[in-house]
């Protein structure tokens, strides 16, 4: 009796297992005679900001973490992105979304070979060929079949082969629909990557590839005392990545570090070292070196956009010490800038540190703040909201923001001062003249229309003119009754306070639906941006514009706010506060907004990224939130 019960007893106990498996998505095929000591498994691996996945197909860098999906990116809009348990998110090709899954495919770990698994979920992405009452929804069915090697350009690997079935949905099916996609993967647990990847799908046939040799980073030469150490000509550090180069951008990343200052002489073992890079295009990685060694950053890792903060404490030998950033944008440009510190220690130690976050003084901050929302021209239909910008923007800076109520301007519809052409004028080429001194700060801040006019004797290659639209304009002669953007450079010359920022919530491409006004005989062009390079030339001046010069200014309704303004607001009040300090800086406030905005408008189907001109003297501080 007891021998007949027990066989079945395990039976069943096996067949629950199985139907637990099953149940959770995944199942393990047990092989007769095998054990499981016998067999080969990987643990799932972890990667980090920074780890590089160097492939056929481009050099891939893990440049954020977002949530439970790491983003790998090599430039020229390239992406792959994979969940914890690496499952194919997402692939981009040349800024093309080949493949979008949700969820991605659910490897269970450790790998073995047998293991199984479906996931049910949506295809979010154009499929590859036409599919007959196609409606999204899709089986993704994988299988680890084999423990073999990989033969790649790196070499060759043992691997587990994984193959990945993807299939239609039709009706309330739960499968065996059209089959469209067919995936072999190979994982290496030696390298911890995939190493190899075939397909019928865009963006999954490349293997891994050799390592690409760089130059070494520049190192402080020792010294036995303390002395100026040596100037050296920067070189990219190994570690910065080289992302595939992409016709039509040359420019390399600027890079600003507002401290330690040139040739600083210290005390402290610590400093710490604040800046920002920005670009015209998306910044991918950042890196600060100390004497060679990467330092890890305080913020926020895997921060990526035209606006990325730097932000590490750099640990200090006695003598000299040799700081550099390096910065690689989409394109694969590469800048680097150095800075030599030197740690003074002994007899001569009596040199006072400088004060973290400290900036340049800045004795009284004055601002002009400009609403245009209704006009006089009944031809100009009327912004929801540029006037309620305004209207918060002073708020925010004469209570939170430790601006004087006597020192800021207000030009708005409601307001003694109404925003005409010849009171803005006079706002920027007499009242800030008159009122500012060397060591104060200007805020300048505008929302409402901005335009593009065809005008033959303009030296930008597009042929355009690019205005401001006040109250009283007439959409037909822009000329003579709108702001041109090349006035302003010279009224910003008069001004004696050596820190300027302008936040100008308008956009100029003339298509609808934003803050952007296309006269009636303005033919539809591609604009340039040197109209914001002229205002942020010279010392001290610095531009941050709601808008590439191609895209639209959103008023999204549900904010009640211009898109632009409702971050600028946010961040101002203390969202943008990395450190903490309770004070807001340039540093700190555009990579916030950079990031929100752009994130906003691509959720709302739109495509809207704030644009950065001027370099940043210090930390400028635009509002100190003690008040």
């Amino acid at each position: 009796m007891t021998r007949s019960r027990r066989p079945l007893v395990v039976h069943l106990i096996g067949l629950a297992a199985l139907a637990l498996c099953v149940a959770s998505g995944s199942a393990l095929r047990l092989v007769p005679g095998a054990s499981a000591a016998d067999k080969p498994r990987a643990e799932r691996p972890v990667y980090k900001v920074g780890d590089k996945w160097i492939r056929t197909d481009g050099i891939y860098v893990l440049v954020r973490i977002d949530k439970d999906t790491y983003v790998f990116s090599a430039g020229g809009g390239k992406e792959f992105h994979l969940s914890r348990n690496l499952g194919i998110a997402k692939i981009v090709v040349e800024g093309r979304t080949e493949l979008d899954l949700d969820p991605p495919p659910h490897l269970t770990w450790p790998l073995e070979v047998g293991k199984w698994g479906v996931t049910r979920g949506l295809w979010r992405s154009v499929p590859p060929r036409p599919l007959i009452n196609f409606t999204g929804n899709i089986t993704v069915t994988w299988q680890v079949d084999a423990h073999e090697d990989a033969v790649t350009a790196a070499g060759t690997f043992p691997a587990f082969r994984i193959t990945q079935k993807i299939e239609t949905i039709q009706g309330s099916s739960s499968g065996s629909g059209q089959q469209f996609g067919q995936v072999l993967l190979w994982y290496a647990p030696d390298v911890q990557r995939f190493v190899k990847a075939q397909g019928n799908l865009n963006g999954l046939n490349w293997e891994l590839n050799r390592a690409t040799t760089a130059p070494p980073p520049v190192v402080a030469a020792p010294a036995p005392q303390p002395a100026e150490p040596p100037r050296r000509e920067p070189t990219p550090p190994a570690p910065a990545p080289r992302a595939e180069p992409s016709k039509g951008d040359t420019g390399a990343p600027k890079i600003t570090i507002n401290q330690p200052p040139p040739d600083a002489r210290v005390t402290d073992e610590k400093i710490l070292v604040t800046g920002l890079v920005s670009d015209n295009v998306e910044v991918v990685r950042v890196q600060v070196l100390v004497n060679g060694v990467e330092a890890p950053s305080l913020l926020d890792a895997g921060t990526v956009g035209r606006g990325v903060p730097v932000g590490v404490l750099a640990e200090l030998k006695p003598g000299p010490n040799v700081i550099e950033v390096v910065a690689t944008d989409k394109a694969g440009n590469i800048a680097q800038v150095t800075r030599n510190v030197t740690r003074v220690t002994g007899p001569s130690a009596a040199i006072p540190a400088p004060v973290a976050g400290a900036g340049p003084r800045i004795a009284t901050r004055w601002a002009v703040v400009i609403g245009v929302g209704d006009y006089e021209s009944k031809s100009v239909r009327k912004l929801r909201f540029a006037e309620s910008d305004a209207d918060a923007m002073y708020r925010l800076l004469t209570t939170r923001g430790g601006y004087e109520r006597e020192n800021v301007l207000l030009l708005t519809d409601k307001a003694p001062e109404k925003p005409t052409l010849e009171n803005i004028r006079l706002a920027l080429g007499d009242f800030l003249p008159r009122k500012t001194s060397r060591d104060d700060m200007v805020l300048i801040y505008y929302a409402g229309y901005g335009a593009a006019d065809v005008d033959a004797t303009h030296k930008d290659a597009d042929g355009l003119a690019m205005y401001l639209i006040p109250r009283n304009v007439q959409p037909d002669s822009l000329r003579t009754t709108a702001l041109a953007m090349d006035e302003i450079p010279g009224m910003l010359a008069r001004v004696p306070a050596e820190r300027v920022v302008l936040l100008l919530d308008t956009s100029y491409s003339g298509a609808p639906g934003g803050r952007t006004l296309a006269p009636s005989k303005a033919p539809s062009r591609s604009l340039g941006d040197q109209f914001l390079e002229r205002i942020a030339i010279g010392r001290g001046r610095l531009v941050i514009t709601a808008s590439g010069p191609n895209e639209v200014a959103l008023e999204p309704a549900d904010l009640g706010h211009g898109l632009f303004t409702y971050y600028l607001l946010e961040g101002l009040s203390g969202k943008a506060d990395r450190n903490g300090d309770g004070v807001v800086t340039v540093s700190e406030l555009y990579p916030y907004v950079e990031d929100q905005v752009e994130r906003r408008a691509r959720a709302a189907g739109g495509r809207q990224r704030p644009l950065m001109k001027g370099d940043i003297e210090g930390n400028l501080p635009l509002s100190r939130l003690g008040r």
